[in-house]
């Protein structure tokens, strides 16, 4: 029987599996048949008897994957799980949901950018079936400094978001402003002001709407305005670092507070922008302090690792310390939050720029 369209749910069905196994014990898809039947009641179990469909054919792409579900999600095994997607990838190639998940695992495994984006770029065709997929190949090339192809991709393609989602917005965000830090870097600060215009955008092709608070506001505000005064336009330059010091930040928010308290330094409020720094120094800090208790994975939330979350909590002291203007320490936390999460987009970012 073909694996394709076919999944077991009934728990009577489970006798009739056995029946097959019974009378054909080299059966694999009646193994990997009772392995869909029995995850979500007996995941350790479902794992066994997808182990033995994989033993009986190794080419079954299918239970290659459901393997790198289960290491994952029952067994919190990532290299395992990474392992077995690959594994699967290899058999078969055309589902972009697959690229998806192994790339989720990438990050999550702390994997080279540089691997994830050969993964990714060789399957590119694939992944333009399911823009979830296309997002993380974009979120990839933004951290392998492939900036344009990143722009490329945002620009030409119509992103369908679910509710509640908008990844897509902040993946914009930061490639129209590292492109614009780039530009900045080469003195091109009318092209650097573009991108940092097009970064306050809402493009229809993302389907995302503007919210009434922008998270990131108070940061595109902040390069909008020095592009301003590296063009000498102080007006215009004071204007947009005012918004980014009025920008309604919330506690939940730290690289918001960081940019507001970079605005606010510049109109001449400097006290109003080392309490800023002093909060997201004593914020990281205290993270840090309280990593190995119970609380700490329900503050960054389940989807990160413990490391991650440590390399967040260090990138908040970082950023704090940097409005501080202690930059030898505040390099220190970058390259911890940066070796600990190559994915750390801004850790990666805000390193390169101190060094």
């Amino acid at each position: 029987m073909r694996a394709d369209y076919c999944f077991p749910f009934r728990l009577e069905t489970e006798e009739v599996l056995k029946a097959a196994l019974k009378a054909n014990p080299s059966d694999p898809k009646a193994y990997y048949f009772l392995g869909n039947l029995l995850y979500d009641l007996q995941p350790q179990n479902a794992v066994a008897h997808w182990e033995k469909s994989r033993e009986l054919d190794p080419a079954f792409a299918l239970v290659h994957r459901n393997l790198g579900w289960g290491y994952y999600r029952a067994l919190s095994d990532v290299p395992k799980a990474i392992q077995s997607y690959e594994q699967a990838v290899e058999r078969a190639n055309q589902d972009p949901r697959w690229f998806l998940e192994l790339d989720s695992l990438y990050e999550l495994g702390n994997t080279e950018p540089a691997r994830r984006l050969a993964t990714l770029e060789k399957n590119h065709k694939i992944l333009l079936d399911r823009k979830e997929a296309l997002t993380r190949e974009i979120m990839v090339l933004l951290l392998n400094d492939k900036l344009d192809q990143a722009i490329d991709y945002l620009t030409n393609n119509f992103f369908h978001v679910r509710e509640g989602g908008g990844e897509i917005h902040d993946v914009d965000v930061d490639a129209h402003l590292l492109k614009g830090l780039a530009l900045a870097n080469e003195k091109k600060h009318r092209e650097a002001l573009a991108h940092f215009e097009k970064a306050s955008e809402y493009p229809e092709n993302l389907s995302v709407g503007r919210p009434k608070n922008d998270r990131r506001a108070a940061q595109v505000a902040y390069y909008i305005a020095s592009a301003h005064e590296a063009l000498g336009d102080a007006a215009k330059a004071k204007e947009y670092f005012r918004q980014g010091a009025e920008q309604q930040v919330l506690s939940q928010w730290p690289e918001a507070r960081f940019y507001q308290g970079l605005c606010l330094q510049k109109l001449g409020r400097d006290s109003e922008a080392a309490a800023n720094f002093d909060r997201l120094v004593e914020t990281g800090r205290k993270r840090l302090a309280e990593e190995g208790s119970s609380d700490f994975f329900a503050k960054f939330g389940e989807q990160e690792t413990r490391q991650a979350q440590k390399a967040s909590a260090h990138f908040i002291t970082a950023l704090g310390l940097l409005g501080q203007g202690k930059r030898d320490q505040a390099r220190a936390e970058l390259e911890q939050a940066a070796k600990m999460n190559q994915s750390h987009l801004w850790a990666r970012y805000q390193l390169s720029a101190v060094r």
